[in-house]
């Protein structure tokens, strides 16, 4: 790896898909340090490295292409042999039970059964394939729970509420650029969600860094769901309720404590602080035209913290 001079800051970008990174070139980055990103972020940009833990989301990243010319790390991505296949699929369903299941699901103005089997095209004749998902059995179990128990939801929030229920099944090829993250990290899981595993992605490639910028981490706590990439596949509709960020906000907190000498910049104009963050030393809100001037003049005193 090569150093650079100690007293020049080593940068990295995080960037979450909260909408307040919207209309900022992301390409202009590339000049002051390696990019990493999350999810739907490669429909429009490819950062240096894309982290999903979502099963749709890396489903149809892999299925897009995307994954042969540019590096990923998913979450228990394990390959299977195409032996495995008929062990995945929903055939198993009692049809009668299942003619039942889909009425109640058209009832809720949800997609019958069959929608919730996702399968890539082969690539070729007996390739091997990665599952994510639940068994048929439980499967039918499970949504008809859910519809007992928010049947007085509107559509929106019970898609909301539906989530990853499904399976998915994608066929790979041994050429393709994706990491394992459970490899990655030595066997750990951590059960993160993409944006935090994002950060820790990038801290543990380079080992240099010093300044890492949290970009469209917005962390919303109240209104509707914040997200560039809302109404769209694997995204709840704008009319739905904002998600919760506890989690985000605890994981980002456990980077934040295992890197003490690394400075976070969460890079907000509104300069919205996270009152959980507040007695670390080495977090701080900036506005973006901080962080530009600092990026510009790294010599500078910017945001000391």
């Amino acid at each position: 790896m090569m150093k650079t001079n100690p007293q020049t800051p080593n940068n990295i970008f995080v960037l979450g898909n909260g909408e307040s990174r919207q209309g900022y070139d992301l390409e202009q980055f590339r000049q002051w340090g390696k990019i990493y990103g999350c999810n739907a972020l490669y429909r429009d940009f490819k950062p240096d490295g894309l982290i999903s833990t979502d099963w749709a989301m890396m489903h149809e990243i892999y299925s897009s292409g995307y994954c042969f010319d540019n590096k990923c790390y998913f979450r228990q991505w394990k390959v299977l042999p195409y032996q495995f296949y008929d062990m995945m699929q929903y055939s198993g369903l009692e049809q009668n039970g299942l003619q039942e299941l889909n009425k109640k699901l058209e009832e809720y103005k949800l997609p019958t059964v069959d929608k919730f089997i996702h399968e890539s095209k082969k690539i070729k004749d007996f390739g091997n394939l990665v599952c994510h998902g639940i068994d048929p059995q439980r499967f039918q179990e499970c949504m008809e729970e859910l519809i007992a128990e928010l049947k007085n939801l509107s559509p929106d929030e019970i898609r909301q509420k539906l989530g990853n229920a499904g399976l998915w099944i994608t066929w790979v090829d041994d050429n393709d650029k994706v990491k394992d993250l459970d490899d990655f990290f030595g066997g750990e899981f951590m059960g993160w969600s993409s944006g935090p595993t994002a950060v820790r992605v990038g801290i543990e490639e380079n080992e240099d860094t010093t300044h890492v910028f949290l970009l469209g981490f917005d962390m919303t706590k109240d209104g509707l769901v914040n997200n560039v990439y809302k109404d769209t596949n694997c995204y709840v509709t704008s009319g739905c309720k904002f998600i919760s960020p506890v989690n985000w906000i605890e994981q980002h907190t456990k980077n934040f404590e295992k890197y003490p000498h690394i400075k976070f910049y969460r890079v907000m104009d509104d300069e919205s602080q996270i009152e959980e963050w507040s007695k670390y030393d080495n977090v701080k809100t900036v506005r973006y035209g901080a962080m530009f001037g600092h990026c510009a003049n790294p010599d500078d005193k910017f945001g000391s913290i």
